[in-house]
């Protein structure tokens, strides 16, 4: 079986919180107009908490909970900037408009038909256990692809965020793409297999219909979530492993959890050690995954959120969910009548 690898940039944060009020304020512009902004995107990168400024560049973002994901300030034809330990008044913030342009860069021959690289595009950055019609991609005409035969490897570009609509769980995402890559490892011929899939980027949740979620998409959310990477660290930070049915083993041999985790919770933070580099995960006697960890400590949050994530590998089910499965970080499961 090839091995998967899925890093998402939305999940890189530090380990410092916010300060208690979780509010964060400031006023964006345009560093060489040094006119005011409005309508740019502020918000936690991978969750629903955002907002947008004002006529005059203003914004205040207000979150019920310490998180600890970046803050990604967005404009479209500017540069990103993003912040892993925002603090409650970032005054002045600059955005510089983005000079280059994807068509200068110098490519070798591709040798792909755009519908073949789009349809690899599609299946590893969406995903494959969603139904293709209930998660799509509607500005596709906006992605640049490009196979590199000397290095066996897809890549995609986007010069704007891509827009999903994910009817099966009932969410807009705006996912700014930073970096793509499909490795096919040592396949030849039209047989082509990922070998790894890398993704980077931010992105922004927000509900499809804004005033009531169907019935069905709650009870998708609530399918989605169980046994999800988000479920896993919740339940590891809470020291609920047992209870939220996960099982971990080492060496193919059931272990009791708290052997291979030391976990000390500080505030809203729980700081956790895994002793065992690999270690494999069953949840509810069915779904198989593994965790690999290459940091001595990592960082969960109150909504599940780890970091440093690009030490943290998932493997099996886990590590095989894509964009197309992923929830808010703030997402909770709710009652459905």
């Amino acid at each position: 079986m090839s091995k998967q690898v899925l890093l998402f940039c939305f999940l890189f944060c530090s380990s410092v919180l916010l300060s208690a009020q979780y509010k964060v304020e400031g006023t964006v512009f345009d560093f060489s107009t040094k006119l005011p902004l409005e309508g740019v995107s502020v918000f936690y990168d991978g969750t629903s908490i955002g907002t947008i400024t004002n006529q005059k560049g203003k914004f205040t973002l207000v979150s019920d909970k310490q998180i600890s994901a970046l803050l990604v300030i967005s404009y479209i034809g500017y540069k990103t900037q993003m912040f892993s330990k925002p603090s409650n008044d970032l005054g002045l913030v600059y955005l510089i408009e983005n000079a280059v342009q994807l068509d200068e860069v110098v490519m070798e021959p591709d040798t792909w038909s755009r519908e073949r690289k789009l349809n690899i595009f599609r299946q590893e950055f969406l995903g494959t256990t969603i139904p293709a019609l209930q998660c799509k991609i509607k500005n596709e005409k906006d992605i640049r692809l490009y196979y590199n035969k000397a290095k066996n490897t897809l890549f995609a570009y986007a010069e704007v965020p891509i827009q999903i609509q994910n009817n099966y769980l009932g969410y807009k995402i705006e996912y700014n793409l930073m970096d793509f890559e499909v490795n096919f490892g040592n396949f030849i011929g039209n047989d082509k297999k990922p070998g790894y899939t890398y993704t980077a980027g931010t992105l922004f949740f927000s509900e499809l219909n804004t005033k009531k979620v169907k019935k069905k998409c709650l009870e998708n959310r609530a399918k989605t979530y169980l046994g999800s990477t988000l479920h896993f660290m919740r339940a590891l930070a809470n020291k609920r492993l047992d209870e939220e049915k996960f099982q971990i083993f080492k060496d193919k041999f059931q272990i009791h959890p708290y052997t291979e985790f030391d976990i000390h919770v500080n505030g809203q933070l729980s700081e956790v050690n895994q002793k065992t580099k690999l270690l494999s995960i069953l949840y509810d006697g069915r779904e198989q995954s593994s965790i690999e960890v290459h940091v001595d400590t990592f960082y969960i949050d109150y909504y599940g959120n780890h970091s440093p994530s690009k030490d943290i590998f998932f493997g099996g089910v886990q590590g095989g969910q894509r964009v197309g499965n992923l929830l808010p970080l703030d997402y909770l499961i709710k009652p459905i009548d």
